[in-house]
Order: structure tokens, then sequence, then C-alpha cells
């Protein structure tokens, strides 16, 4: 699925240190992949509009658990989902960031 200009002006540009503008842009991290389809849903996704808090620990590990397990990068190119010592990705940080602000639920994460 082709990133759409939302999704990278969104997510993408200020939350992924691995993404590179025109490369493999067909390719989408599952927390782009649930970030995309909630933005279809209708969904507005801003982390600006209210003000977060650090996620705790359990939240961090039910995002791995829900948006990493079942992320196409895992396997192969992921660290951080393996040893949390890599630096995530921005599907990661942004939905992260969504849920700490109230603006997601873990629930959003779940459908489709």
């Amino acid at each position: 699925m082709q990133k759409n200009a939302a999704l990278v002006r969104t997510l993408c540009k200020p939350f992924c240190v691995y993404y590179k503008p025109g490369i493999n842009e067909e390719l989408l991290c599952r927390g782009a992949f649930v970030a995309e389809r909630l933005m279809r849903a209708g969904r507005r996704l801003s982390v600006e509009d209210k003000p977060g808090r650090d996620p705790d620990r359990a939240m961090v590990e039910l995002v791995i658990h829900r948006v990493c397990g079942a992320c196409d990068f895992r396997e192969h190119d992921c660290d951080f989902a393996q040893d949390r010592q890599a630096r995530p990705c921005g599907g990661y940080i942004f939905l992260t960031e969504l849920l700490a602000s109230g603006v997601i639920t873990i629930e959003d994460i779940d459908e489709g």
C-alpha cells in the first residue's frame, strides 16, 4: 500500500528515524498501517491536540504485543521489538503517544 501524503506528514517525517523519502514508499510498518486505517475512517490523529504523558510500562508492552507482534518488519528488520535496545519506528512512537494522550484506545489499534 502506498503511503498517503497525510500519513507521511503526520507520522513518518516527524516520528520515524527510519523513514527515507522516495525509498520503499510502498512499505508500511504496522503502526503506520493502523494509523492509515484510522485516518481513512475519518479519525483526526494528532498528538498536538492533547498534552501527552509518558506511557507506562504496561502500555509499552501492550503496544509491542499488539502492533509490533503483527508487523511485517518484526522478524527480520526490527531490533526494537526483539530487545528494546534499538530505536522504535515512527508508527510505534506515534501510536504510543496517541494512546498516552487519550486520542485513541487500544481497541482502536485492534479493530480491522
